[in-house]
């Protein structure tokens, strides 16, 4: 094992990533990693998207590029308010 392997590994260790990651991954949290769940949270955490706004739902995987998309849409929409 190299030294860059090592220190990658003993981060996980360190800070339980591992343990983190199965936790958010087991079936008490199915709903959260459902993409169009993900995808509205991250719309939310940014400030980008009201309590009760819906999203529409086209059916589609939400992809990076999707959502950077409905990221820029949405910041140039309240940029241009001002």
């Amino acid at each position: 094992m190299d030294t860059r392997e090592l220190e990658a590994r003993n981060y996980l260790e360190k800070h339980q990533i591992m343990e983190l990651l199965n936790y958010l991954t087991s079936v008490a949290f199915p709903f959260f990693m459902d993409p169009s769940n993900i995808y509205r949270e991250g719309l939310k955490t940014l400030g980008l998207l009201d309590e009760d706004e819906v999203l529409q739902d086209d059916g589609h995987v939400i992809t990076l590029e999707k959502f950077r998309s409905e990221v820029n849409k949405r910041t140039e929409k309240i940029w241009s308010a001002f």
